[in-house]
């Protein structure tokens, strides 16, 4: 809200009980010019008197004693109207003196670099200093439009029976149209409401409240002036401030139009933006809210969303996104409402997918959104909605690169080292019948071994093939990546295999601790069919209370546990599935024992669900 109304500064002229300076000129020369005329006027009457009526009727002995008594009469007269020109100047003298107290203190308060609040405090000490007023109250319309109240004295609610002056004061008008003064003969007080007109506009109200009722100790037309400079005052703060803010908004967007095209990671833009927009819209709280597209088919699925708040926390809302109703608020959100007064406002995010998310904002002083911190939401929105729409684009881009890699590498292997290794076992499996009739059973065995070698190496690397083209697409998820890979796993190699996957475990995954898991499954398999002369492997993962379970159990011969932890710190595979586990924050275990089979289980705790991670944090590795 801005100023309330045209400025209204009456003139001391309305005011009888006011000081006029022009009228205290004309006194001042009036005083002048009977202190000189008025004994020469008397002189003359005085002469005129006696020549035609005291000499012709009185003895000239007599005369000049009635002549003295004459004299001394208009002296006394002359001196009493000289007496009571002086005190009444000198009385508006001393009022004129009170004035220009009130107003060097008012305006000395007024002085310095202080914010709005700060100097009308100061200035309002002024007024009831200089006034005798009990309290006072002043109320503008200050930066952003928001509305300033400042009461003084702060200790007059802790008077008994003083509640009363409470009530006057809250009755403070918004806009007073003209100075007036008013009786409460109910509780012994008198009410001025003085309307602080600044330069351009009305801005507010002063309010004063005098008890027991008396006039000001200054004048009306002085109170008028002091609270036009204090209308003016609060105009040029409030100006100045609005300027500083204007400012600091258009430094805190370019600082994250720099972000944006510096190419900073996703949480660090939504960071700042979610601290800048706290602190411009003078706001508790601040969360940026990313929808998660989930892609099946043609549609997408809005309904799980992510949180990343100004605090670093992340949460998941669960309500499906309604474009239209900006200013709902869901309680699922790290902003909480703090009481009936807190204020909530968001703005969607944008881009060319359409639905990315909302940017949120809550108060907690009741104090609404004004139209201009709405539009500044909006800009943060769309940059937010920016930095999302680019951040996607750059995992699509790496993910793609990713598979492009792995599809190379697997195009290689097949075409050289597979091939290779493939005909250097048919070869040696078709020697080992010749060498056993020409050279003996000695030579057809170590052949015999070398063929088995290279069909061990030709699987091996048909299976590193198959890890490297298998890959999580967002339709099917690591369920779906899962169900494939088991299923050309087991016709390779002959393992029966099963799956089990929980919906809220495929849910609550990370894109980057769904490939991450896929890995560890591969690598477990891996192990399953080198060591453990299995028959059936089984595969689940389930969910409970945020916490994601992973287990791969077969049927095999196992081994001794105590070889574990050698093969934890120095192997290949199992190290290499615990670096992966502990990447994203989970643990390891395994638990075998000889002839009983072995399983392998991965926790990932509520960190690493999606409900609690960064949309940004997701990274396509393997």
């Amino acid at each position: 809200m801005g100023p309330i109304g045209p400025a209204v500064r009456p003139s001391r002229a309305e005011y009888g009980l006011g000081v006029d300076p022009e009228r205290d000129v004309r006194l001042l020369t009036r005083a002048k010019w009977v202190g000189v005329l008025l004994p020469i006027g008397l002189i003359w009457a005085f002469e005129l008197a006696r020549y035609f009526l005291i000499d012709p009727s009185v003895p000239a002995d007599s005369a000049h004693v009635f002549a003295a008594l004459v004299m001394s009469g208009g002296a006394v007269l002359f001196a009493l109207g000289i007496f009571a020109i002086l005190d009444r100047t000198q009385r508006q003298l001393v009022d004129t003196n009170r004035d220009l107290a009130a107003t060097h203190a008012v305006d000395s308060a007024l002085q310095g670099d202080q914010g709005l609040a700060a100097i009308l405090e100061a200035a309002l000490n002024r007024v009831l200093e200089h006034t005798g007023a009990l309290a006072g109250q002043i109320r503008v319309s200050g930066p952003g439009g928001q509305w300033v109240t400042v009461r003084r004295p702060d200790d007059l609610g802790e008077s008994a029976g003083m509640q009363w002056a409470h009530t006057l004061l809250d009755e403070t008008p918004a806009q007073a149209p003209r100075p007036a003064k008013t009786q409460r003969p109910g509780v012994d007080a008198s009410v001025v409401d003085l309307p602080l007109a600044g330069s351009v506009a009305t801005v507010g109200t002063m309010r004063l409240v005098f008890h027991p009722s008396a006039d000001p100790a200054i004048s009306m037309a002085a109170l008028v002036d002091l609270a036009g400079t204090i209308g003016t005052a609060a105009t040029l703060t409030t100006s100045l401030a609005d300027l500083r803010r204007e400012e600091h908004e258009r430094a805190a967007l370019y600082a994250v139009a720099l972000q944006l095209t510096g190419r900073a990671e996703l949480r660090e833009i939504l960071d700042t933006i979610t601290q800048h927009a706290r602190e411009l819209l003078g706001a508790e709280r601040a969360v940026a809210c990313l929808a998660n597209p989930r892609v099946d088919g043609d549609s997408y699925d809005w309904t799980d969303r992510l949180a990343l708040a100004d605090d670093g926390s992340t949460c998941l809302l669960a309500h499906p996104a309604a474009e239209g109703d900006i200013g709902r608020h869901n309680p699922a959100c790290p902003i909480q409402h703090d009481g009936p007064q807190s204020i909530a406002m968001a703005r969607p995010l944008h881009g060319a997918d359409g639905f990315l998310g909302e940017l949120c904002v809550v108060r907690r002083n009741g104090v609404a959104f004004t139209d201009r911190e709405r539009e500044l939401l909006a800009a943060l929105a769309d940059m937010a909605a920016i930095a999302v729409g680019t951040a996607r684009l750059r995992e699509a881009e790496q993910q793609f690169t990713i598979v492009a890699e792995r599809d190379r590498i697997a195009r290689e292997l097949h075409d050289s080292i597979a091939q290779v290794l493939g005909v250097i076992h048919l070869r040696l499996r078709s020697l080992e019948a010749e060498v056993r009739d020409v050279a003996g059973l000695g030579a057809a065995t170590e052949i015999a071994d070398l063929a088995e070698i290279a069909d061990e190496g030709y699987k091996d690397v048909r299976e590193a093939i198959l890890g490297l083209s298998e890959s999580i697409t967002s339709a099917d998820g690591l369920e779906g990546a899962l169900g494939e890979y088991l299923r050309k796993y087991a016709r390779q190699t002959g393992i029966k295999t099963t799956l089990s996957c929980d919906e809220a475990a495929r849910r609550a995954l990370t894109p980057r601790g769904e490939v991450q898991l896929l890995r560890v499954v591969q690598e477990a398999l891996t192990n399953v069919r080198k060591h453990a002369r299995a028959h059936h492997a089984a595969v689940s993962l389930s969910e409970d209370e945020g916490a994601v379970t992973l287990t791969v159990v077969d049927d095999g011969s196992g081994f001794d546990p105590s070889r574990l932890k050698d093969a934890l710190d120095h192997g290949f595979g199992l190290a290499s599935m615990r670096e992966r586990v502990e990447q994203i924050g989970g643990t390891l275990e395994v638990h075998t024992a000889p002839g009983m089979g072995t399983r392998v289980v991965v926790q990932l705790q509520q960190e690493e669900t999606r409900a609690a991670h960064a949309p940004d944090a997701a990274r396509v590795g393997g």
